[in-house]
């Protein structure tokens, strides 16, 4: 068989797998992003806690959660864009996804008994290096094995589960650091060994023999500006979203005076509400558009983010923590078919890892800005900062064409 054979054997299986993916095998990979969300659980809601212990400021605790950003910047493309033109007797995706969630086991295990900043630098940027470069494959597996028109509800399905990877790190792992500093840890070094584990034994690979040359990853399609102006969109809103949940457990107890517990809490019940929310946004978001969907859960996050420095009553917080929640699961369920849809076709793995770039690259700046701007200008400034940021990025969604074919 000629490379260019098997080139076009992999564009369909990428773009016209015709058969539904039953439920059992969608639930089975949505146990990656259980995973995901739960190392995200631990970024967001323990990480921070131990930085700012060792550095005694937000701006430097900020600095050192962006600076991983460049991880996230390189290693999804790059494994994205190997596992396009790699063939192994299991896929092309699975083998740079446990070497990836390998690598970051080892470092969280090694993290756990460093107890000084020079220390943990190197450890925390290998850590997310392995973690980046298991992200780019895993979503690019998606386009493998889910048929075009299941993705939207399966978008909505993998959130749903894996989702609760993060929900249950909060309750199990995240609350218990006033206990115990040590049992974050353990269980991100458990349960992603398992979850990595069930997932790859149910996604099943199409197995095909032999390299498979691609084009330049870029060649012709720096110039396709829609998808450039997704991009821009997409990372100006996880800049957003960066700084609001990587200062969420800090900024909350600060500002509304509560224990690292109670903190945690609230920033469940935000998640809960992401994950409940984001299998009906998946299942509607056809029907309704999935552009205006996105745009739609932006407006909602903006709303809460202008809200929350007025509101007083603990209970109030948390329904506006519910609404806030209901807007994330929505942008979540909605954005990457979104992206699918308006991709450009070849290089799948590729472009799948630019997204995720754009996603956890801009770890380089939300962090680092909210932490700067909390040192600045007091607490209150995050919320309005993150507004602001979010108003950036629904006005770039507002450029982009529905469909890249539609150009």
């Amino acid at each position: 068989m000629t490379a260019k054979m098997k080139w076009m054997e992999i564009e369909m299986l990428d773009f016209n797998i015709s058969s539904r993916l039953k439920l059992p095998r969608l639930v089975g990979y949505s146990l990656g992003l259980f995973a995901i969300q739960t190392f995200w659980g631990f970024t967001w809601a323990t990480l921070p806690l131990y930085l700012k212990s060792l550095t005694r400021s937000n701006a430097v605790t900020g600095i050192i959660l962006s600076t991983v950003g460049i991880t996230g910047l390189i290693f999804p493309i790059l494994a994205g864009a190997v596992s396009d033109r790699i063939s192994t007797r299991l896929g092309r995706r699975r083998p740079l996804i446990v070497a990836g969630w390998a690598l970051t086991c080892m470092m969280v295990l090694i993290l756990m008994n460093a107890d000084t900043l020079w220390k943990i630098l190197p450890v925390i940027f290998l850590a997310y290096a392995g973690f980046f470069f298991a992200i780019g494959p895993y979503f690019a597996l998606f386009s493998d094995i889910v048929p075009e028109a299941q993705r939207s509800s399966a978008s909505g399905v993998m959130f749903l589960v894996g989702g609760s990877g993060i929900l249950s790190y909060l309750i199990f792992a995240a609350r218990s650091w006033e206990v115990s500093h040590h049992r974050p840890f353990i269980w991100v070094m458990l349960v992603i060994p398992i979850s990595v584990t069930l997932m790859c034994i149910s996604a099943k690979e199409t197995v095909l023999p032999g390299s498979v040359k691609h084009s330049g990853l870029l060649k012709g399609h720096v110039r396709k500006k829609n998808i450039m102006k997704f991009f821009l969109a997409f990372s100006l809103q996880w800049i957003s979203l960066w700084m609001f949940s990587s200062f969420f457990v800090i900024a909350f107890k600060a500002y509304f005076g509560l224990t690292v517990e109670s903190a945690v809490s609230f920033f469940f019940v935000l998640n809960a509400s992401s994950v409940i929310f984001a299998l009906p946004a998946g299942l509607l978001a056809p029907r309704l558009g999935l552009k205006k969907t996105i745009i739609g859960g932006i407006c909602i996050m903006m709303g809460c983010y202008l809200i929350v420095p007025f509101v007083k009553a603990h209970s109030s917080l948390v329904v506006l923590m519910m609404i806030s929640g209901l807007g994330f699961g929505t942008v979540l369920a909605a954005s990457y078919p979104f992206f699918l849809d308006i991709l450009p076709q070849g290089n799948t793995g590729g472009f799948t890892g630019i997204y995720q770039a754009c996603q956890n690259g801009t770890l380089l700046i939300g962090p680092a800005l909210a932490g700067t701007m909390i040192d600045h200008f007091s607490y209150i400034s995050l919320f309005y900062g993150c507004a602001v940021v979010m108003l950036a990025s629904m006005m770039m969604y507002l450029m982009v064409h529905d469909s890249e074919r539609k150009i």
